[in-house]
């Protein structure tokens, strides 16, 4: 999401950054992620992506601007995603264990990522695998 934000620049609204990270393929979404949880109506990766917010607006890492739907990086925002990146371009961290990133943004985040087995798969893929076989 932080990423989106800086990508788009200035003020959004949700479905901007939704259509932001869809266009670029920044998130896996998988069968998983299309049904909405119980009571509500949208995926659950929106309702996620919301929840998102919510703690980065509570880490100072977005604008509190008062208006409804009004998503914009602060500062502090902007820092600790490019720490992050750094991180993980100076092998620090790896984008290996990022099972919600698709291939083409790990690639982004560290240019020297290669697609391999070695990548965690996302621990509902793996029970839905294994409920295959029983």
């Amino acid at each position: 999401m932080l990423y989106s934000l800086r990508e788009i620049c200035g003020s959004c609204t949700k479905q901007e950054v939704l259509k932001f990270i869809q266009h670029r393929e920044i998130y896996e979404i998988t069968r998983h992620d299309l049904p909405p949880y119980e009571h509500q109506s949208e995926p659950k990766y929106h309702t996620l992506l919301a929840w998102a917010r919510k703690d980065a607006m509570i880490e100072g890492w977005l604008v509190d601007t008062k208006e409804r739907d009004a998503w914009q990086l602060s500062r502090a925002g902007r820092d600790v995603l490019e720490r992050a990146f750094h991180r993980y371009q100076n092998g620090e961290l790896t984008v290996r264990r990022c099972y919600l990133w698709t291939p083409r943004f790990k690639k982004q985040v560290d240019p020297t990522y290669e697609p391999s087995p070695v990548d965690a798969i996302r621990p509902e893929e793996t029970w839905s695998g294994l409920l295959d076989f029983v």
